[in-house]
Protein backbone atom coordinates (compact mmCIF):
# COMPACT_ATOMS: atom_id res chain seq x y z
CA UNK A 1 0.00 0.00 0.00
CA UNK A 2 1.08 3.61 -1.03
CA UNK A 3 0.48 6.67 1.37
CA UNK A 4 -0.13 9.80 -0.26
CA UNK A 5 1.82 12.56 -0.62
CA UNK A 6 0.20 14.52 1.63
CA UNK A 7 0.61 11.66 4.33
CA UNK A 8 4.26 12.15 3.71
CA UNK A 9 4.50 15.39 3.65
CA UNK A 10 3.03 15.79 7.22
CA UNK A 11 5.18 12.91 8.22
CA UNK A 12 8.32 15.01 6.92
CA UNK A 13 7.32 17.84 8.69
CA UNK A 14 6.68 16.00 11.77
CA UNK A 15 10.52 14.26 11.32
CA UNK A 16 11.62 18.21 10.88
CA UNK A 17 9.98 19.55 14.27
CA UNK A 18 12.00 16.81 15.77
CA UNK A 19 15.67 17.94 14.24
CA UNK A 20 18.08 20.41 15.48
CA UNK A 21 18.99 23.40 13.28
CA UNK A 22 22.19 21.27 12.32
CA UNK A 23 20.51 18.27 11.15
CA UNK A 24 17.78 20.78 9.57
CA UNK A 25 20.64 22.68 7.33
CA UNK A 26 21.58 19.56 6.27
CA UNK A 27 18.89 18.00 5.31
CA UNK A 28 18.05 21.58 3.35
CA UNK A 29 21.26 21.82 2.14
CA UNK A 30 20.76 17.71 0.60
CA UNK A 31 17.43 19.10 -1.41
CA UNK A 32 18.84 22.09 -2.24
CA UNK A 33 21.84 20.72 -3.81
CA UNK A 34 19.33 18.39 -6.20
CA UNK A 35 17.37 21.08 -6.56
CA UNK A 36 20.34 23.08 -8.31
CA UNK A 37 21.31 20.37 -9.95
CA UNK A 38 17.82 20.03 -11.99
CA UNK A 39 17.87 23.75 -12.28
CA UNK A 40 21.35 23.09 -13.81
CA UNK A 41 20.29 20.77 -16.31
CA UNK A 42 17.16 22.43 -17.31
CA UNK A 43 19.05 25.60 -17.79
CA UNK A 44 21.52 23.76 -20.25
CA UNK A 45 19.10 21.80 -22.41
CA UNK A 46 17.38 25.52 -22.87
CA UNK A 47 20.85 26.91 -23.71
CA UNK A 48 21.30 24.53 -25.87
CA UNK A 49 18.26 24.31 -27.70
CA UNK A 50 18.25 27.51 -28.26
CA UNK A 51 21.35 27.44 -29.85
CA UNK A 52 20.15 25.09 -32.27
CA UNK A 53 17.01 27.09 -33.22
CA UNK A 54 18.88 30.26 -33.88
CA UNK A 55 21.84 28.55 -36.17
CA UNK A 56 18.27 27.12 -37.99
CA UNK A 57 16.33 30.28 -37.82
CA UNK A 58 19.58 32.68 -38.71
CA UNK A 59 19.52 32.12 -42.61
CA UNK A 60 15.58 32.61 -42.87
CA UNK A 61 16.75 36.48 -41.08
CA UNK A 62 19.55 36.86 -43.85
CA UNK A 63 17.47 36.41 -46.79
CA UNK A 64 13.58 35.85 -47.82
CA UNK A 65 10.43 38.39 -48.17
CA UNK A 66 10.66 41.26 -45.55
CA UNK A 67 8.11 40.03 -42.81
CA UNK A 68 9.78 36.63 -42.45
CA UNK A 69 12.62 38.09 -41.69
CA UNK A 70 11.34 40.14 -39.33
CA UNK A 71 9.86 37.15 -37.48
CA UNK A 72 13.16 35.35 -37.85
CA UNK A 73 14.47 38.34 -36.12
CA UNK A 74 11.73 38.05 -33.31
CA UNK A 75 12.25 34.67 -32.54
CA UNK A 76 16.74 35.52 -32.36
CA UNK A 77 15.94 37.92 -29.88
CA UNK A 78 13.86 35.75 -27.75
CA UNK A 79 16.13 32.93 -27.30
CA UNK A 80 18.28 35.99 -26.51
CA UNK A 81 15.59 36.97 -23.78
CA UNK A 82 15.26 33.02 -22.58
CA UNK A 83 19.30 32.27 -22.26
CA UNK A 84 18.97 35.91 -20.48
CA UNK A 85 15.97 34.92 -17.99
CA UNK A 86 17.41 31.75 -17.46
CA UNK A 87 20.94 33.23 -15.63
CA UNK A 88 19.32 35.96 -13.95
CA UNK A 89 17.40 33.80 -12.43
CA UNK A 90 19.80 30.96 -11.04
CA UNK A 91 21.95 33.64 -9.90
CA UNK A 92 19.42 34.94 -7.12
CA UNK A 93 19.91 34.46 -3.98
CA UNK A 94 23.42 35.52 -3.06
CA UNK A 95 25.48 32.87 -1.59
CA UNK A 96 25.22 29.73 -1.35
CA UNK A 97 23.50 27.03 0.89
CA UNK A 98 26.48 25.23 0.87
CA UNK A 99 28.17 27.95 2.37
CA UNK A 100 29.34 26.67 5.94
CA UNK A 101 29.59 30.29 7.58
CA UNK A 102 26.00 31.49 6.90
CA UNK A 103 23.74 31.09 9.92
CA UNK A 104 20.88 28.67 9.47
CA UNK A 105 18.25 31.66 8.84
CA UNK A 106 20.15 32.99 6.68
CA UNK A 107 20.77 29.95 4.29
CA UNK A 108 16.91 29.05 4.65
CA UNK A 109 16.80 32.61 3.20
CA UNK A 110 18.77 32.38 0.59
CA UNK A 111 17.60 29.29 -0.53
CA UNK A 112 13.85 30.57 0.01
CA UNK A 113 14.87 33.53 -2.62
CA UNK A 114 16.33 30.85 -5.17
CA UNK A 115 13.00 29.33 -5.23
CA UNK A 116 11.02 32.00 -5.49
CA UNK A 117 12.70 33.30 -8.23
CA UNK A 118 12.13 30.15 -9.97
CA UNK A 119 8.62 30.60 -8.85
CA UNK A 120 8.72 34.27 -10.44
CA UNK A 121 10.58 32.93 -13.83
CA UNK A 122 8.14 29.91 -14.34
CA UNK A 123 4.76 31.96 -13.38
CA UNK A 124 6.05 34.72 -16.34
CA UNK A 125 7.05 32.01 -18.82
CA UNK A 126 4.29 33.41 -21.03
CA UNK A 127 5.81 36.96 -22.13
CA UNK A 128 9.46 35.82 -21.35
CA UNK A 129 9.45 32.27 -23.36
CA UNK A 130 6.21 31.45 -25.21
CA UNK A 131 5.73 34.68 -26.47
CA UNK A 132 8.59 36.05 -28.94
CA UNK A 133 9.07 32.42 -30.34
CA UNK A 134 5.07 32.02 -31.47
CA UNK A 135 4.65 35.78 -32.31
CA UNK A 136 7.67 35.56 -34.05
CA UNK A 137 7.32 32.03 -35.59
CA UNK A 138 3.90 33.59 -36.83
CA UNK A 139 4.84 36.37 -38.45
CA UNK A 140 7.52 33.98 -40.10
CA UNK A 141 5.41 31.79 -41.26
CA UNK A 142 2.86 34.33 -42.36
CA UNK A 143 5.62 36.16 -44.52
CA UNK A 144 6.72 32.93 -46.05
CA UNK A 145 3.17 31.98 -46.99
CA UNK A 146 2.37 35.62 -48.33
CA UNK A 147 -1.17 37.07 -48.34
CA UNK A 148 -2.63 34.06 -50.41
CA UNK A 149 -2.02 31.28 -48.33
CA UNK A 150 -3.96 32.76 -44.86
CA UNK A 151 -5.54 29.97 -44.18
CA UNK A 152 -2.48 27.46 -43.91
CA UNK A 153 -1.21 30.65 -41.80
CA UNK A 154 -4.05 30.74 -39.58
CA UNK A 155 -3.99 27.13 -38.82
CA UNK A 156 -0.15 27.71 -38.01
CA UNK A 157 -1.04 30.12 -35.26
CA UNK A 158 -4.07 28.31 -34.06
CA UNK A 159 -1.78 24.86 -33.52
CA UNK A 160 1.07 27.89 -31.97
CA UNK A 161 -1.61 28.64 -29.90
CA UNK A 162 -2.00 25.38 -28.70
CA UNK A 163 1.35 24.67 -27.88
CA UNK A 164 1.62 27.75 -26.15
CA UNK A 165 -1.21 26.94 -23.63
CA UNK A 166 0.37 23.51 -22.86
CA UNK A 167 3.71 25.35 -22.28
CA UNK A 168 2.55 27.66 -20.34
CA UNK A 169 0.08 25.02 -18.36
CA UNK A 170 3.21 22.48 -18.02
CA UNK A 171 5.13 25.15 -15.96
CA UNK A 172 2.40 26.40 -13.96
CA UNK A 173 1.93 22.58 -12.58
CA UNK A 174 5.52 22.46 -12.25
CA UNK A 175 4.50 25.81 -9.56
CA UNK A 176 1.71 23.88 -7.96
CA UNK A 177 3.30 20.68 -8.03
CA UNK A 178 7.61 21.17 -6.78
CA UNK A 179 8.20 25.44 -6.36
CA UNK A 180 5.17 26.36 -4.20
CA UNK A 181 5.41 23.06 -1.45
CA UNK A 182 9.41 23.85 -1.43
CA UNK A 183 8.63 27.36 -0.41
CA UNK A 184 6.03 26.08 1.96
CA UNK A 185 8.32 24.13 3.68
CA UNK A 186 11.24 26.43 3.60
CA UNK A 187 8.66 29.26 5.11
CA UNK A 188 7.84 26.63 7.59
CA UNK A 189 11.27 26.03 8.66
CA UNK A 190 12.13 30.15 8.70
CA UNK A 191 8.94 30.02 11.12
CA UNK A 192 10.34 27.27 13.55
CA UNK A 193 13.52 28.90 13.76
CA UNK A 194 12.09 32.30 14.45
CA UNK A 195 10.15 30.38 17.48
Amino acid sequence: MTRSPRVRASNEDDDLTRLGDEEILALVQTRARRFERQIRLRDWREVIASGVVAVLIAPAVARGPLVARLGGAVILAGLGLIVFRLWRARRMGGRSLTDVTLPVASALGAELQRVNAQIGLLGSVAWWYVSPIMVGSVVMVAGRNGRGAWLQTLAYAALAALLSWGIIALNQRAVRKTLQPKRDELLALLARLDS
